[in-house]
């Protein structure tokens, strides 16, 4: 709880600086893009490769910092080696989930876009909620014969995601967003690679 207290009050600091600054001709972007999540520590002994999609608003609020909100679906599948034991016959698990995140963007003064070098380097720190939802189901041997079973859950975790990126326009209203990310759901954490694309709209 102290992790999740010290981001919110990180996130309040940088808003209330950010809102003191002069805000550009044109603050509101929106973006979407694949994500690709590679389970770590615990987590990745019970878990492949994730893959999802995430869409972003952006409401830019000086010429370093945004207001970020984003929303999602990403998906796991249970690992076979972890969960398979010598009396289970055959098994099968997932665990999926919507991501809901706030967040604050910030782009260095070292970065910012010149006609030298256009390419916008950025940190991102996000905050908020995964609401998933996990099931397995298979079948055992027993003494009596195989028997099936199946399981499922459903929960509502806090979720933080510190991320680095870089915005590589392609033309004058849009840019291809690539970035690289912790993606930490109640101490369970996945290092993800997220590509998309991203466009001005007001």
């Amino acid at each position: 709880m102290t992790r999740i207290a010290v981001g919110a009050a990180l996130v309040a600091l940088m808003l209330l600086v950010s809102m003191s600054a002069p805000a550009q001709d044109k603050p509101m972007s929106v973006g979407a893009g694949v994500d690709l999540m590679l389970p770590m520590g615990s987590f990745g002994d019970q878990w492949s490769t994730g893959f999802g999609g995430t869409g972003e608003f952006d409401y830019s609020v000086s010429t370093h910092t945004s207001i970020t909100g984003k929303i999602g679906y990403l998906t796991w599948s249970g690992k076979q080696s972890y969960y398979t034991s010598l009396a289970l016959a055959s098994f099968s698990a997932s665990y999926s989930g919507v991501p809901l995140l706030v967040g604050v963007k910030y782009y260095p003064h070292l970065f910012l876009t010149q006609s030298s070098s256009p390419v916008r380097v950025y940190g991102h720190f996000e905050i908020g909620f995964m609401f998933s939802s996990s099931s397995a189901s298979g079948t055992y041997k027993s003494y009596i014969g195989t028997r099936s079973y199946s399981v499922s859950e459903s929960k509502t975790d806090i979720t933080i995601v510190p991320s680095v990126g870089a915005e590589i326009p392609v033309v004058p209203n849009g840019c291809v967003d690539v970035s690289i990310r912790y993606f930490d759901i109640a101490s369970h954490g996945s290092l993800g690679f997220r590509a998309g694309y991203k466009m001005t709209i007001g």
